[in-house]
């Protein structure tokens, strides 16, 4: 059984795919055969919400990739790129024209309402891995639509090389009226860190994705460059290999997620009663990225591109609001201020994470968001990239231990301070934010005290080649 859409808006253009997609892409045919789905149509949205969702291991990875295209056909690809495989190993996933299109309209709410880049001269500087991964072809392909819509805007692609990063920063950037960084979180940090400060007084705005931030984390970098007061300069952007952007935080969304940090009423009615630490918040197109949540909360996508994928569960959960039911929750709890600008047409997603991406020690789970608010602490954040994995090990004794490898900041070295200060944060942020962990540590004491494993900048096992960390993997 699987729960109606939070939002209806888009929900005539999800079953439009599903019916063409019914007839016309040969996998989907057979995935609603083999789920007993043989009604002859797809009738409205009782028959759309019982239609089966689709994975990536009982659809993705059951049929050949040409099969799960319009009408077979490999050729409908324009671009291909690939997961990071953070939860097994990489899926190939097509672009077209559909999805391009997706693409330029989603930067464009970015650039222009948060940006305001149809007024200035822009500078973007890819920081994302330009690899097969999404993040770098995706955002330069965005970046062309957008000189194509008549922007005033520049694109370069150093990719994850920060020495490169911080010179095109310094020496191209005052030649612009702004510059928009765009990367990982911790590599947007390199950049910063290493900056010197006249390159860090220039009129600088910071994208994201691949992880989520904390507003620690964003009071940080927006320190760094001297606008501690305006936290709309730093929009995360939740994306995926799969659909590209999903959704991106907004002005809007960045001030309410910031008020609920102070306001535990907004803060539960927004993210909910248990909720532990402050999930990611973000606004999206109904239309273009129609979706609903099934009873587990898992988030289900239907989007149409050369590979349609139709009521997907992409394994994230979370909670779906319209923009009435986000403007009644607001208003209820006194920040008319802020519900006035919010638009009743509009999408909002609560994204809580991946269940499938964790650290089991003890035979619980310890998810990275668990942790992140740890390497954010102001005793630590300028000594730490923020680039951490988890890897449950064992001692002399066989007894099991939570190791965190920490990657260094580049001028930063090892000191039993630092050491003694990133312990008691971590243990602090898994005793706040996970509950199985608290009863545990309640139980075991400082047997459960995580070890932390310090690494010089740019060793360790931080994957700076890949797309973003690996938080949960062995690291030797």
């Amino acid at each position: 059984m699987t729960q109606m859409p939070a939002v209806r808006a888009g929900l005539d253009r999800a079953i439009d795919i599903a019916s063409r997609g019914r007839r016309n892409v040969p996998a989907y045919a057979a995935h609603l055969r083999v789920n007993g789905y043989l009604t002859a149509s797809i009738d409205g949205p009782g028959g759309f919400a019982g239609l089966p969702p689709m994975t990536k291991t009982d659809y993705l990875r059951r049929y050949p990739t040409g099969e799960l295209m319009w009408y077979g056909d490999m050729s409908a690809a324009g671009t291909w790129s690939s997961t990071s495989g953070s939860s097994g190993s990489p899926t190939f996933f097509p672009r077209d024209t559909i999805a391009l299109g997706d693409c330029v309209s989603a930067y464009e709410r970015i650039f222009r309402d948060g940006f305001s880049a149809h007024t200035r001269s822009t500078l973007v500087v890819v920081c994302f891995a330009m690899g097969t991964w999404i993040g770098g072809t995706y955002t330069y392909q965005g970046m062309v639509g957008l000189r194509e819509r008549g922007y005033r805007l520049s694109v370069i692609t150093p990719g994850i090389d920060v020495d490169a990063a911080v010179r095109i920063l310094t020496e191209l950037g005052p030649q612009y009226e702004q510059v928009v960084l765009a990367g990982y979180p911790a590599s947007i940090k390199d950049v910063l860190d290493r900056s010197g400060q006249d390159a860090l007084a220039q009129d600088i705005k910071i994208l994201l994705a691949g992880e989520a931030i904390t507003e620690s984390w964003r009071d940080h970098v927006l320190g760094r460059i001297g606008r501690s007061d305006q936290p709309e300069r730093v929009c995360l952007i939740y994306g995926t290999a799969e659909a590209g952007v999903m959704g991106h935080e907004t002005p809007l969304t960045a001030q309410l997620r910031r008020r609920a940090t102070v306001d535990p009423v907004l803060n539960a009615q927004l993210f909910g009663e248990n909720a532990t630490r402050q999930p990611t918040f973000v606004e999206f197109d109904p239309q273009s990225r129609f979706t609903e949540t099934d009873d587990e909360g898992f988030l289900l996508f239907t989007i149409d591109s050369s590979l349609p994928l139709i009521r997907y569960r992409i394994n994230d959960k979370g909670n779906v609001l319209s923009g009435l039911d986000l403007r009644r929750i607001v208003d209820a709890c006194g920040h008319e201020d802020l519900g006035e600008w919010i638009d009743p047409a509009a999408g909002f997603l609560v994204l809580a994470g991946r269940p499938d991406v964790a650290a089991s020690f003890y035979g619980l789970n310890i998810y990275p968001g668990d942790l992140h608010e740890a390497f954010d602490a102001d005793e630590v954040v300028d000594h730490v990239t923020g680039r951490f994995v988890m890897d449950p090990a064992e001692d002399g004794d066989l007894n099991q231990i939570l190791v965190i490898a920490v990657e260094l900041g580049e001028s930063s070295d090892y000191s039993d301070t630092l050491d003694q200060a990133l312990i008691a944060e971590c243990v602090a942020a898994l005793t706040r934010n996970n509950n199985e962990f608290r009863a545990l540590r309640s139980h075991y004491g400082e047997r459960t005290t995580p070890q932390i494993r310090f690494y010089t900048y740019g060793t360790g096992p931080f994957l700076p080649g890949g797309p973003k960390n690996d938080y949960a993997r062995p690291v030797g």
